[in-house]
Order: C-alpha cells, then structure tokens, then sequence
C-alpha cells in the first residue's frame, strides 16, 4: 500500500509521518496492493464533501471514499480527506500538537478503508485497539 499525500490547505503536514503511519499500517494489517490517497483540505471543501456524500451540512475532521476493490498496483483504493482548520482546532480542544491530531486522523481514515467502522460498540472496541498499536509503533502514545 502506498500513500500519496496531496495538500491543497495551509499549514505545515508531516509527511514523513504520514509514510510511517503507512509502512506500519501495511505491516499490521495486510491491505491490498494499491495506492491510498491522503487529501489534506480546508473546511469549505471538507464540509462541501460532506453535505454531497453523507447529507451533513458541516465540516468535519476526516472524511474516507473507498474507490477501487480490486488489488493491483495501478489501482486506488481510497481517498482520506483531512481537513486541517478541524483537526488544529481538535487540537487545540484535546491538548495535543496539529502533528498528533493529524496523524491520528490519518490512522483513522485508512482503517475506515480497510473495512473497520465504529457503529456498533464492539466494531469501535476493535478499531480503537488497532487505532492505539499502529499509533504506538509510530510514537504516539
């Protein structure tokens, strides 16, 4: 799994992690072959995104498309909206550096790709646990 990083919002994104954060997913978790793209946005997109897909009219912190089932190196198996106004605020809300939030915001979007979900109690139990390992191998607590 490779993880392209396309920014079209301020600030600084610490793409060194984001890659980290991806080698450890693909050690974890065995995802199909194909390329993940991580899409760093402002608020005004992530909330347009938002209001056309999921029928909520405001912005949010991470928004996850799957795009492509099938495994193949060519082939793009989703896209993860971040919006970074969000998740610096996030931030700011939870004492945490924007580095933190966003890469825990990466973590959590890539395993929406991968299938997990957080509807049912259990399914949150179970993404929060591989939410805490991949974070803990990259250094975050």
């Amino acid at each position: 799994m490779r993880c392209s990083v396309i920014k079209s919002s301020r600030g600084r994104i610490p793409r060194k992690k984001v890659a980290a954060v991806a080698k450890v997913i693909e050690e974890q978790e065995e995802p199909p072959e194909g390329q993940v793209l991580i899409i760093f946005v402002t608020d005004r997109e992530i909330r347009r995104l938002n209001r056309q897909f999921r029928h909520i009219d405001k912005a949010t912190d991470v928004l996850s498309f799957n795009i492509d089932a099938n495994a193949s190196p060519d082939a793009v198996l989703g896209e993860v909206y971040i919006s970074t106004e969000t998740a610096n605020r996030n931030a700011r809300e939870d004492g945490i550096s924007s580095e933190e939030m966003i890469i825990r915001l990466c973590v959590h979007g890539i395993l929406h790709l991968l299938g997990y979900d957080h509807k049912s109690r259990r399914e949150r139990t179970t993404m929060e646990i591989s939410e805490r390992l991949i974070l803990s191998r990259v250094g975050i607590g």
